[in-house]
């Protein structure tokens, strides 16, 4: 494994996720829901915007940077050509990550359902854009 390779293609798929994630999170429709939603005592609030923008696009490159290695290590194993692995990658991140997150969030927090089916469909679609992302530059 190209140890360099896996970072950088990690730190890019951790910008494309930033970007896409925020034309998901930052549409009007679904800032309205969370603006609505805003008062919930579920939701931390946050006085500072740029801290919370700073810290999740800190816990998304750490994220993406296991995933790059994970990617790397693993990518041979997947079936099909590249786009097939890229979308197995995705699938694989949605079983392991985001479906035992939504499982969890479900049943021990006070969450609200709507923001849990948007955390659930971003989430699953984020997870094959890092899929994606990952198997076209590893």
């Amino acid at each position: 494994m190209d140890v360099v390779q896996a970072a950088f293609a990690g730190v890019i798929a951790s910008i494309v996720w930033f970007v896409v994630g925020g034309a998901l999170y930052m549409n009007p429709f679904v800032a309205g829901i969370y603006k609505n939603a805003e008062n919930s005592p579920a939701l931390k609030k946050w006085k500072d915007t740029k801290q919370y923008i700073g810290l999740q696009y800190v816990g998304i490159l750490l994220q993406c940077l296991l995933w790059a290695f994970v990617f790397a290590l693993i990518k041979d194993a997947l079936p099909g050509p590249a786009l097939f692995k890229g979308l197995w990658f995705g699938a694989i991140l949605v079983a392991l990550k985001i479906i035992p997150r939504f499982y969890d969030m479900w049943i021990q927090t006070n969450y609200p359902n709507k923001l849990l089916a948007i955390e659930f469909v971003n989430g699953f679609i984020g997870s094959f854009v890092i899929g994606l992302v990952l198997a076209h530059m590893l």
